[in-house]
C-alpha cells in the first residue's frame, strides 16, 4: 500500500501546505499509481465523516445516509477532477494531473485534524451550535488550500487556483443539497 517514508513525505507535505509552504506540493508523488493510492486516504477519512453525519441524522436510517453521501464524495471527485483536467489539459499542464490529485486526497488529513474539535463535541454529545462557525471556517480554509495545491502544482496563476478552489465549493455544497432533499424524500 504506502511506504513508511511516503506516508513521511506525504503527512510532511500537508503540513507545509497547512503552513502556505509552496514547496509542500512538491513532496507528493506525480505518479499514476500515486494518485490512485491516494483515493485510499480519502476512503479511510470517509468514515469519520459520514459517522458525524449519521449522528446528526436522528431518525434517518444509517445505511440512507452512508449511500447518500458516499455518492455525493463519488459524484463530486468525479466533477471536480474532470472539471481539474479540463483546465490543465488546457494550459498545457496535463503532466502534473496526477501529483494534484495526490496532494488533494491527502490534504483531507489536514482537513480532519482542523475538524476534530467538532468531532470531539459531536461524539461527546455537546451542542455543536458554538462550533458552527468554527466549521464554516475550516471547510473555506479547506477550499483555499485546495486552490493553493492547484496554484503550485500546476503553476497557474493563483487567480485560476482560486477559480479552481471555488469550482470545488459550488460542486460540493450544491451535491451536499441534493443529498438533504434526496434524505428528506427517502426518510
Amino acid at each position: 500500500m504506502f511506504t513508511r517514508e511516503e506516508i513521511k513525505n506525504n503527512l510532511i507535505g500537508c503540513a507545509e501546505i497547512v503552513l502556505f509552504m509552496p514547496h509542500g506540493v512538491e513532496r507528493y508523488d506525480p505518479s499514476k499509481s500515486a494518485a490512485i493510492r491516494s483515493f485510499l486516504v480519502s476512503l479511510f477519512l470517509l468514515p469519520v465523516v459520514v459517522a458525524v453525519w449519521s449522528f446528526r441524522a436522528g431518525t434517518v436510517p444509517v445505511p440512507l445516509v452512508v449511500g447518500l453521501h458516499f455518492a455525493h464524495f463519488v459524484l463530486t471527485a468525479v466533477l471536480f477532477l474532470t472539471t481539474v483536467y479540463f483546465l490543465s489539459k488546457q494550459y498545457n499542464r496535463e503532466q502534473h494531473f496526477f501529483r494534484f490529485i495526490t496532494a488533494a486526497n491527502w490534504q483531507g488529513v489536514s482537513g480532519v485534524l482542523l475538524s476534530l474539535p467538532i468531532l470531539i463535541a459531536v461524539f461527546a454529545g455537546f451542542d455543536i451550535e458554538p462550533w458552527q462557525n468554527y466549521s464554516v471556517f475550516v471547510t473555506l480554509l479547506m477550499y483555499v488550500y485546495t486552490g493553493f495545491i492547484a496554484t503550485y502544482v500546476f503553476k497557474f496563476p493563483w487567480e485560476l487556483g482560486g477559480f479552481i478552489a471555488v469550482v470545488a465549493l459550488a460542486f460540493d455544497q450544491n451535491l451536499l443539497e441534493v443529498v438533504k432533499i434526496l434524505k428528506d424524500y427517502f426518510a
